[in-house]
């Protein structure tokens, strides 16, 4: 797939996900998003830019941090989250944020006008991490900080869920998710990347966070609601039902006394600075 056909499929996959991302019941981007503020340590007045804005799991909450004095710029290559976004901003008569359709890769923003680049759950999406990373260098002050959360790994109780999907996943994007030779797929091969891209005074933290869900359908309500809508999508219309009924009856294995189900999310943080 070329660049542009993946860009094309990224912002179609997320408009198709924009009306109930991040609104299905479960806290998820939002716990990540606090912790990567805290990490960061936003400072009032400050210029913030938020990579793949999303829904404004990041964006809102900077914003506050930032206060009236500050100003936060949110870019999505997604139409469809931009819009409900925008909208958002405007229900909230938020004067210091802004959010507009723009490529995170290839951000055409002045250089050197934050003080703080921000990219939750988005470098795995680029087609170039590696670009987009030194187009976020280009677009610090000097001294400028940039914060990254990653996916770190799959809760391994999820296997069963993985397999039904799997007939169905491209070799392609499988190979993608566990190529060693990957910017992404570990801390080591990142880091190394953010070097590469001009960064300096780099360092990665892993966490572990529990996700809860209601039962099973809300996590196929959830993983519609987000990028894992992919896999979904892979399915074969007339495959579907079938697929739901096995991905059900894994769920309901992992089902907690009281009927919950909790997935265990491995999460990485990586800050860095502008030298």
């Amino acid at each position: 797939m070329s660049e542009t056909d993946l860009r094309e499929s990224v912002a179609g996959l997320f408009d198709r996900s924009s009306e109930t991302y991040d609104a299905v019941g479960v806290e998820f981007f939002p716990v990540f998003a606090r912790q990567l503020l805290e990490d960061v340590g936003l400072k009032p007045g400050e210029q913030v830019l938020d990579v793949g804005c999303g829904r404004g799991a990041v964006l809102f909450p900077a914003a506050e941090r930032v206060g009236a004095q500050g100003r936060v710029t949110g870019i999505d290559l997604s139409p469809g989250m931009i819009e409900r976004t925008v909208r958002d901003i405007r229900e909230r008569g938020l004067a210091n944020v802004t959010a507009e359709v723009m490529d995170a890769q290839e951000p055409t923003l002045p250089g050197a006008s934050f003080d703080v680049v921000l990219a939750s759950a988005v470098v795995f999406f680029l087609p170039d991490p590696v670009a987009g990373l030194r187009a976020w260098h280009g677009l610090l002050k000097p001294g400028g900080r940039l914060g990254v959360t990653m996916f770190g790994g799959n809760d391994p109780r999820w296997s069963g869920v993985e397999r039904v999907f799997r007939p169905f996943v491209p070799p392609a994007m499988i190979w993608a998710m566990v190529n060693p030779e990957s910017p992404v797929v570990s801390p080591e091969n990142f880091e190394r990347a953010l070097g590469t891209a001009g960064f300096t005074t780099i360092s990665s933290v892993t966490r572990e966070y529990p996700i809860a869900f209601s039962g099973p359908e809300q996590w196929i309500d959830w993983s519609l609601s987000h990028g894992q809508r992919v896999f979904w999508e892979f399915v074969p219309d007339e495959l579907q039902q079938r697929v739901r009924s096995e991905v059900l009856d894994e769920l309901d294995r992992l089902r907690e006394p009281g009927g919950g189900i909790v997935m265990r999310q491995v999460v990485r943080y990586t800050l860095a600075k502008r030298g």
